[in-house]
């Protein structure tokens, strides 16, 4: 396996190309790598939700170093840390609710508002 110093240093260097790639929509506030995950997740926190809706935009169904990149808003409550298949369909439809109270209270650009609508 890979010593600890190489993990660090790998996960050093996707945080700085997620920066930088993020950077060009707007201020990145925080980056959080979920290192264990094997879908290696990374959540980005943007000054701005325009930010945040433009990196969606352009991030979603990208190729990346050959792995395909899904890119959605965190509902600020699932955690990455961990996969339990259970667990996660019982807060599947919790997380929806919350979801839904969750972008009420976002200050959303009004395209991305209509859409959540809409479905």
């Amino acid at each position: 396996g890979k010593t600890e110093e190489e993990e660090d240093e790998r996960l050093g260097e996707i945080e700085r190309e997620v920066r930088t790639d993020c950077g060009s929509h707007g201020t990145v506030e925080k980056i959080t790598i979920f290192s264990k995950n094997p879908e290696g997740v990374v959540v980005v926190k943007f000054a701005q939700p325009t930010a945040a809706s433009a990196a969606v935009e352009a991030y979603h169904g990208s190729v990346q170093k050959g792995r395909r990149i899904d890119a959605s808003y965190w509902d600020g409550v699932t955690d990455y840390t961990v996969k339990e298949e259970e667990k996660e369909q019982r807060e599947e439809t919790k997380r929806h609710d919350h979801f839904g109270k969750w972008l009420d209270e976002q200050e959303l650009p009004e395209e991305l508002r209509l859409q959540v609508e809409e479905q």
